[in-house]
């Protein structure tokens, strides 16, 4: 009884691993899907000194000095998601070079602060050196009409462990690093915040499913946590510097192409 458990044992294994030597390659992938992005708690500092518009309650303006806080909460929309690898399965373990591309509309920007004060109930008028009037719409009100958007390219090095199950089913399990050159403007109600980018690293946690439909075509899903270094622009309306959040939820489907060679 012992030898047939054995020899049962040692013909699974085989089997196993004919499966993971058959898998071994070069890939394709490409990838469509819907990316949500992350609130972002925008933090910053005036460069310059600044002097507020004259409005309703704020008379004299006030005179706000250089390193003096700036900012915000800016909220977006949920878009879309586009991404493309070349990889080469090792059989259980992959690796794969990827380029993304990844879109959101902002929704509203909501607690603008200037120097520790709140001026979401203030005139928009504030924010305008040298106004002289109130411009009839609060700050919280140019903020909530969001308008503009944050574009980020990404080109990360993926590693994927694959769960074989013995079928044409594989779960799996990746991390990615990589570096993200990022472009974001803000114009609410018409208004030019800021309209600048920035670059840096930024890394991934991927979760999903591939299914092999033949011995070369297979789909996935994927669940990709992404997370990037801040991003650190000038602000155009105001003289100051904001660091803007980036990271983001991607789920994606996508196809994979086993190449013949």
């Amino acid at each position: 009884m012992s030898k047939k458990i054995l020899s049962a044992a040692v013909a699974a294994y085989a089997i196993t691993m004919a499966g993971s030597v058959a898998a071994e390659g070069f890939y394709l992938s490409g990838a469509l899907g819907t990316v949500d992005q992350s609130s972002s708690d925008n933090v910053g500092f005036f460069t310059s000194p600044f002097t507020t518009g004259t409005v309703t309650n704020v008379t004299p303006p006030l005179e706000i000095p250089v390193g003096a806080s700036l900012g915000w909460r800016t909220e977006f929309d949920s878009d879309v998601s586009f991404s493309g690898a070349f990889g080469y399965d090792y059989g259980r373990l992959r690796v794969e070079l990827a380029l993304g591309q990844h879109e959101n509309d902002i929704a509203r920007h909501v607690g603008v602060t200037a120097a520790g004060i709140d001026l979401s109930a203030i005139d928009a008028g504030v924010l305008i050196s040298g106004n002289t009037e109130d411009l009839g719409i609060t700050t919280f009100g140019l903020a909530n009409e969001g308008a503009g958007e944050i574009d980020t390219t990404s080109i990360m090095l993926n590693g994927y462990y694959d769960f074989e199950l013995g079928n044409d089913l594989t779960p799996y399990i990746g991390l990615g690093v990589g570096a993200v050159d990022s472009d974001v403007s803000f114009a609410p109600s018409q208004t030019p915040i800021l309209d600048d980018g920035d670059s840096g690293f930024a890394w991934q946690f991927i979760l999903g499913a591939e299914y092999r439909v033949t011995d070369t075509v297979s789909f996935f899903g994927n669940f990709r946590r992404f997370v990037a270094e801040d991003l650190e622009v000038d602000v155009d309306l105001l003289p100051a510097s904001l660091d803007i959040e980036n990271d983001f939820q991607v789920f994606e489907l996508g196809l994979k192409y086993s190449l013949p060679f």
